[in-house]
Order: structure tokens, then C-alpha cells, then sequence
């Protein structure tokens, strides 16, 4: 199995009736390739409720993009 790298960006910008536009956003590099693929993995909509964004994303990718999660939120 490969290993990932995962840099986990918060995107806020101006939405619908002036709300802020909330969305997280993973750059997932795989080492063994260098390639990397940008997923939005969580978003909130206008009612300010979150959703994920990633349900289609292999179970090894998911556990590496909540792990990343995890530790950047701590530091946020």
C-alpha cells in the first residue's frame, strides 16, 4: 500500500446573501507517484450545516484525509 501525504485548506469566501462560504478542502499526494489529487472533503451550506464531501473516496485515502483533519484542526 502506498503512503499519502495530506495538506488540509480551509476556503471561506462569500456566498449567497452575503454569508460566508465555508469549505475544507485536502491535497492528497500519494509518495510512491507524486501525484496528487485536491478533494473537497467537507463543506457548510447556507443554513450553516456541515456535509461531507468525500463518501466516494477509497477507505485508506478516507482514514489518511480524517487523520490530517484531526491534527489541522487542532491547530485552527
Amino acid at each position: 500500500m502506498s503512503d499519502y501525504d495530506v495538506n488540509i485548506k480551509r476556503v471561506l469566501e462569500e456566498g449567497k446573501k452575503g454569508n460566508i462560504k465555508t469549505e475544507i478542502w485536502a491535497e492528497i499526494t500519494n509518495l510512491d507517484t507524486s501525484k496528487t489529487m485536491t478533494k473537497r472533503i467537507w463543506w457548510k451550506d447556507d443554513d450553516g450545516v456541515f456535509h461531507d464531501g468525500t463518501p466516494g473516496l477509497p477507505i485508506h485515502l478516507r482514514d489518511a484525509v480524517d487523520n490530517a483533519w484531526i491534527e489541522k484542526s487542532r491547530k485552527w
